[in-house]
C-alpha cells in the first residue's frame, strides 16, 4: 500500500485514536477556560492583599492575554518548522510552570510575568491544537469535532468558574492557581505519549524517518501500513512560515487577521464587562457572575450548533450569518437594564452567538493555507485576535468612564462584528490538488475551496 494516507484519514470513519487526539486537545482549550476565569475570580482578592490599584490590576489582567498573543504568534511557527507534536508539548510545559509559578509570587510583577509566560503556553497550544485536530479528523467530523474543542473554553470556564469558587473560599486564591498547572501538567504526559504528529507536516517535507513516522500512525488508526512513502506532486512550493505572506495567501491572511481581531474585541468586552455592568444596573455580584455562567452555557449549545451544520454545509457560507446574529444579539443585550429573567435570556443568546462566531473562524483558518505554513497562519490570526481581546475591554473602560449610555456603548462595540462578518465573506481557500493539478478531493468539492 503506498496511496496517500491523508485521503484515508479524512475519507474514513472516526477512529478511537481521532477520538483521543480531539479529547486531549478539548482538554487543552478547557484549560484556557479555566485560567481566564479563575483570574477574574482572583484579582478581587489579589488587589485587597498586595492593596493594588485599579490601573495596576487592569496591567495583571492583561498580561495573560499579551502572553496569548505573543504565543501565538512566535511559537505557532515552531509547529511547522518542527511539529505540531512539538509545538503543543513547549507550549503545553510553558503553561504548567507560569500556572504552578503564579501561586508562589509575592508581587504584582512577578504575578504579571507568571501570568505572560502562562499566556505564551495557551497562545501556542491554541494554535497547535486546532491545526493538528484539523488535519486529524475525518472530513465528515472535521467541522464538528474542531467546533467541540472550542466549546471546551466555556466548559472549562463553567467548571472553573465553580472550582475556583470553591477552591478560592476553602484555601485562598493561589490554590486556584495550583489546581489549573496541576491540570495542565497531567496532560502533559498525556500528550507526550498519546498526541501523534500530523500526516500533513510529515508529508509536507522531507522529514527523517518520515515511512516509519507515517507507518506509527497508520497503526494506530487502525490501518494497513505503507511500502513506501506515496509520491506527492508539489507544482508550487511554499516557504515555511513566511510563505502566509506570498501574494497568493496575502489577501486571505490579511482578512483573516482582521476578522479574529474584530471578532476578539467584541467577545472580550461582553465577556469581561458582563459581570460589572449588571452589578452597576443594580444587580448583584452573584448574578453578575451567573450571568457569565449562562453565557458560557448558551456558548456551548452555539458553539455545537454551529459545527452540526457546518459539517452538513461549510464554515464559510455560514459564518457571516453567525457574525451578524452575534451583532444583533450584543446589540439587544445592551439594551436590557432590569428583569432577571430577562437579562438572563439576552445573555444565553449572545452567548450562543459568541462562541458559535469564534468556532466558526477556528474551523476556516485552517483551510486557508498548505501544510508547511498552516499552523503560521493559524497562529497569526489567533495572535492579532488575542491583540483585539485587550483593546475590547480597554476600549469599553474608556467608553463607560466617558458617560456613555449602556446601549450606546454596547452598539459601538458590536461593529467590529459587521467588519469581521464582510472579512470572512472574502476569504479565499486553499485547494492543494488545484494547485498540484490534481482531481480535487472530497474535502476541496465540499468547502467550495477556490485557489487563492
Amino acid at each position: 500500500m503506498n496511496s496517500d494516507p491523508r485521503v484515508l484519514l479524512r475519507e474514513s470513519k472516526m477512529t478511537r485514536f481521532q477520538v483521543v487526539v480531539t479529547a486531549i486537545c478539548v482538554g487543552l482549550n478547557m484549560v484556557d477556560g479555566f485560567d481566564v476565569l479563575a483570574i477574574s475570580f482572583t484579582a478581587p482578592l489579589i488587589a485587597r492583599e498586595w492593596d493594588v490599584d485599579p490601573q495596576t490590576l487592569g496591567i495583571l489582567l492583561s498580561a495573560g492575554l499579551a502572553g496569548m498573543a505573543m504565543g501565538a504568534l512566535f511559537i505557532s511557527p515552531v509547529a511547522d518548522v518542527s511539529g505540531r507534536r512539538a509545538a503543543v508539548i513547549i507550549s503545553t510545559f510553558l503553561m504548567s510552570i507560569g500556572m504552578l509559578a503564579s501561586a508562589i509570587t509575592t508581587n504584582v510583577i512577578e504575578l504579571a510575568a507568571c501570568r505572560f509566560l502562562t499566556g505564551l503556553g495557551v497562545g501556542g497550544v491554541l494554535a497547535g491544537g486546532n491545526t493538528l485536530l484539523a488535519e486529524y479528523a475525518p472530513l465528515r467530523w472535521r467541522d464538528f469535532v474542531i467546533s467541540v474543542m472550542v466549546v471546551g473554553y466555556s466548559i472549562g470556564a463553567i467548571f472553573g468558574g465553580w472550582i475556583s469558587a470553591y477552591l478560592i473560599g476553602a484555601y485562598g486564591w493561589r490554590s486556584a492557581f495550583i489546581f489549573g498547572g496541576l491540570c495542565s501538567t497531567v496532560l502533559l504526559p498525556v500528550i507526550i505519549l498519546y498526541l501523534p504528529d500530523s500526516l500533513d507536516f510529515i508529508l509536507s517535507g522531507k522529514r527523517a524517518n518520515a515511512l516509519a513516522r507515517v507507518n506509527t500512525v497508520m497503526r494506530r488508526l487502525g490501518h494497513a501500513e505503507l511500502s513506501a512513502l506515496p509520491d506527492i506532486p508539489r507544482a508550487v512550493e511554499t516557504r515555511a512560515v513566511i510563505g502566509v505572506f506570498e501574494p497568493r495567501f496575502l489577501k486571505g491572511t490579511l482578512l483573516i487577521v482582521l476578522s479574529y481581531f474584530m471578532l476578539m474585541l467584541s467577545f472580550y468586552f461582553v465577556l469581561s464587562w458582563t459581570p460589572k455592568n449588571l452589578v452597576d444596573l443594580g444587580f448583584s455580584p452573584e448574578q453578575g457572575i451567573y450571568a457569565s455562567v449562562v453565557l458560557n452555557v448558551g456558548g456551548i449549545l452555539g458553539g455545537l450548533t454551529f459545527g452540526y451544520f457546518a459539517s452538513k454545509s461549510n464554515a464559510r457560507t455560514l459564518s457571516p450569518y453567525m457574525l451578524v446574529g452575534l451583532f444583533l444579539s450584543i446589540v439587544a443585550f445592551g439594551m436590557l437594564r432590569s428583569g432577571l429573567f430577562a437579562v438572563m435570556t439576552g445573555a444565553f443568546i449572545a452567548g450562543f452567538f459568541l462562541i458559535g462566531s469564534m468556532a466558526s473562524l477556528y474551523l476556516i483558518v485552517p483551510q486557508m493555507y498548505p501544510p508547511n505554513v498552516r499552523n503560521t497562519g493559524t497562529g497569526l490570526a489567533i495572535g492579532f485576535g488575542r491583540v483585539g481581546a485587550i483593546v475590547g475591554p480597554a476600549i469599553g473602560g474608556v467608553l463607560i468612564a466617558a458617560g456613555w449610555d449602556r446601549v450606546a456603548y454596547y452598539s459601538v462595540l458590536a461593529i467590529p462584528v459587521l467588519v469581521s462578518a464582510f472579512a470572512v465573506r472574502h476569504i479565499p481557500f486553499f485547494d492543494e490538488h488545484a494547485a498540484t493539478g490534481s482531481a480535487p478531493s472530497v474535502s476541496a468539492r465540499r468547502v467550495g475551496a477556490t485557489t487563492p
